[in-house]
């Protein structure tokens, strides 16, 4: 496995989100209303390839730490983006200090320059202080997660269309099996998925992604 992240690339069809990758880990950039750049869960390994990709799409305003668990890349993009501004949930944030020594905002700093149609959601029944990014597009809405789902191994860029569950994260990411589910659930039957984005494995796009992840959560 290379050492650092591939260079962003566009998301098909959904402009204004980008995706990196090291292995099976991602990085996603979103386009915020300022023309800025979020990157949400920094991942280790910002080469020079992956840094002039980046340069050549905006300037990197936020680091969105997605959990408490994903901080291994943090202080390098501190580094590289100085004038960035660290934000994550106000749950990940204790942990995310601890482990990091770093300065953490709140997420009500980034969200009033969310683009239009993109939304912070923090699942409820977790004990990570997951944050997802939806966004409305053209052809539905996208799901950007961290560790509630993951998608099947694949080439850098690849899209697959079986959603699949992270082996450690009904272990290490629930804290109340029936709040979660129902969560989900409902955010399903209110507008499922189209796509979604996640920060292990390829892409995920499928009709039938409502579906699928109803009989996870049912498993």
């Amino acid at each position: 496995m290379s050492n650092t992240l591939s260079v962003f690339a566009p998301i098909l069809n959904q402009p204004g989100l980008w995706s990196a990758q090291k292995g099976t880990l991602r990085c996603t950039a979103l386009r915020l209303r300022d023309g800025s750049l979020c990157l949400y869960n920094p991942v280790l390994g910002i080469g020079d390839v992956t840094r002039d990709s980046l340069t050549a799409l905006g300037n990197v305003t936020f680091l969105l730490a997605p959990n408490h668990y994903h901080h291994k890349g943090l202080a390098e993009y501190v580094e590289v983006f100085p004038d960035a501004k660290l934000v994550c949930s106000e749950q990940a944030c204790s942990r995310l200090k601890k482990q990091t020594s770093l300065s953490f905002e709140r997420l009500q700093l980034l969200e009033p320059l969310l683009p239009d149609g993109c939304k912070t959601v923090e699942p409820d029944g977790l004990k990570t202080g997951e944050v997802w990014l939806t966004l409305e597009t053209s052809e539905g809405l996208v799901w950007t997660v961290c560790d509630t789902f993951k998608g099947p191994c694949g080439k850098t860029g690849s899209i697959g269309t079986h959603i699949e569950i992270l082996g450690t994260f009904p272990t290490y990411g629930i804290k109340d099996k029936g709040v979660y589910a129902t969560w989900v659930e409902a955010k399903l039957a209110a507008k499922p998925p189209m796509m979604v984005v996640p920060c292990h494995g390829s892409l995920v796009r499928s009709d039938d992604l409502a579906s699928d992840i109803k009989s996870l959560l049912d498993a």
